[in-house]
């Protein structure tokens, strides 16, 4: 009796799976191809903290975007270092930057959101796009498809990708997780973005007080206030190439975790259903796994072959659904080891959430 409820659980969740990775493709595919381009006037919002190097060399950059109307506000974060000198440098040269110079004061001691929120009351213009300077456009054309989608929502989720210079590991992770969002929004539970490649209105920063809500959290700039303000009616995502960005370097193990711990802190101060839909996620992936394995070991001889129809069936469809994603994300390398690389991201996914409850609240460095 009791491997029978298990055989039932084990095909319960294996079908919720497939339904998943098919309703994922559908999802994904629905989105558009065709690409439009737009010269509504845009301030770029570029956050730098002790960056005086990378300012020298992706500033330029920046710069170079076919865009005729845009100007690039740049954060220089109570920086240590030559940051401020050089930013005034290009500031003198450059009538399209203006920068603003973040003080610590002890309310706001080294908050991302303060310097963010005094960069947008700075800007001149009603439509922002924020990025960051360790990464680099993916093209030309990027601020002008960025501003084509802004004309259309008010809120904007751009692409953002690890150079491929990174481990499989690390952009098969980032893959996983930008399926699951732009599947989740697709079903209107909208909570994804980066603050290196999105996109809003002043207007919508305003009517939710900015990150008033959230200000004493040292994460969740993007995600939390997606979280506040971003639906179906006003959000798109844009996961063309040409509209994404890549960050430049790749990160320490360390750090990359400490960056996933903080991810799932502030799913814990998200919506109840942003919370509870990415667990139930998890949690169908952990009990599939582990039941396969239990299952395969003690089961009946005749209900062996069921399971490896079940188990066969899984993993066929998720290469055929994840293949035709990586496909229009240009990452097919990335399935190559799908099996391996989809059981590690798990295995350290609840190494995350684990981590999570012992950790205290990062700060920005």
């Amino acid at each position: 009796m009791p491997l029978t409820v298990l055989f039932y659980i084990f095909m319960t969740v294996t079908i919720l799976e497939i339904s998943y990775f098919c309703f994922a493709v559908y999802s994904i595919r629905s989105m558009p191809l065709q690409l439009k381009k737009s010269n509504t006037a845009i301030s770029l919002i570029l956050y730098t903290k002790n960056q005086a190097e990378l300012i020298k060399t992706q500033l330029p950059v920046f710069l170079k975007q076919k865009h005729k109307n845009f100007e690039i506000v740049l954060i220089n974060d109570a920086s240590s270092d030559d940051t401020l000198e050089i930013m005034k440098r290009f500031q003198n040269e450059n009538s399209k930057i203006k920068v603003i110079d973040v003080k610590n004061i002890e309310a706001f001691w080294g908050s991302k959101k303060y310097a963010l929120t005094l960069a947008i009351k700075a800007a001149s213009h009603e439509r922002l796009v924020i990025s960051s300077i360790d990464h680099k456009p993916n093209s030309t054309g990027w601020l002008q498809h960025i501003a084509a989608a802004l004309k259309e929502k008010s809120f904007i989720i751009g692409l953002r990708k690890y150079t491929s210079k990174n481990t499989l590991f690390y952009r098969f992770f980032n893959f996983r997780e930008l399926v699951k969002s732009c599947t989740l929004s697709k079903m209107g539970i909208v909570y994804g973005g980066t603050s290196a490649n999105v996109s809003y209105t002043k207007t919508l920063f305003y009517s939710a007080s900015g990150f008033a809500k959230h200000m004493q959290l040292p994460f969740g700039e993007t995600k939390l206030f997606a979280n506040e303000v971003s639906k179906l009616s006003n959000t798109a995502i844009c996961l063309q190439h040409d509209s994404g960005v890549t960050q430049l370097h790749k990160p320490k193990f360390g750090t990359w975790l400490k960056e996933q711990v903080e991810e799932d802190l502030i799913l814990r101060h998200s919506r109840k259903l942003v919370l509870l839909s990415n667990r139930f996620l998890f949690l169908c992936r952990l009990v599939f796994y582990i039941l396969a394995v239990v299952l395969m070991i003690i089961s009946e001889p005749e209900t062996k072959p069921l399971v490896i129809i079940l188990l066969s069936g899984r993993f066929a469809i998720q290469y055929i659904c994840y293949g035709i994603i990586a496909n229009k994300l240009k990452e097919l390398k990335l399935i190559i080891a799908l099996p391996f690389l989809d059981l590690w991201s798990l295995i350290l996914q609840f190494v995350i959430f684990i981590s999570g409850f012992k950790s205290k609240q990062p700060h920005w460095n």
